[in-house]
């Protein structure tokens, strides 16, 4: 039985040919003049009807086609909130709150990238059940590697560059 997938390559590859384009040209100009100008004359509504398929389910094909080659769908993910005056080990301050991202979780503490190009160290008895939702306490670590998480600065060790946190609350 074919995947759903497949189904979805064929009907992909059927509209490059309706559009006279080429998978050589994903992701460029041209490509996205094609389809334009095939939708202009022809219309989504008319072009799904003719493909047999949704118009929906065109709009995700058209979408995905129309993209530049440097589009990368991870960027509207939620990234932690770095703040633009803070962008290297000296702009940091004692007491200073940052918004981080989970880089990694050890035994011993929680690595948090702050946007400062060297990750701080959330220690492991800075992670209590307070700070933490329901879902996370029931977990060994508590957090893991991508989440959002606001933070307090509590310690500066500019000769180690070593940055050590306190976890406020997880975003």
């Amino acid at each position: 039985m074919p995947s759903r997938d497949s189904g979805e390559m064929r009907l992909t590859e059927l509209f490059l040919s309706f559009i006279g384009g080429t998978l050589c040209e994903i992701g460029k100009p041209e490509m996205q003049q094609k389809i334009k100008s095939f939708l202009e004359k022809e219309g989504i509504e008319k072009l799904a009807e003719r493909l047999q398929t949704t118009v929906p389910t065109l709009q995700i094909i058209i979408d995905g086609l129309s993209q530049s080659e440097s589009f990368d769908f991870r960027t509207d993910f939620s990234q932690p909130d770095f703040k633009r005056s803070i962008v290297c080990l000296q702009d940091l301050e004692v007491g200073t709150i940052l918004t981080g991202k989970v880089e990694n979780a050890t035994l011993f503490g929680i690595f948090v990238d702050i946007g400062v190009g060297i990750t701080g160290l959330i220690p492991i008895r800075n992670v209590t059940e307070a700070k933490l939702s329901k879902t996370k306490r029931r977990r060994s670590l508590g957090l893991g590697p991508g989440e959002r998480v606001e933070v307090r600065v509590i310690n500066i060790d500019v000769p180690r560059s070593r940055i050590t946190l306190d976890l406020i609350r997880v975003l």
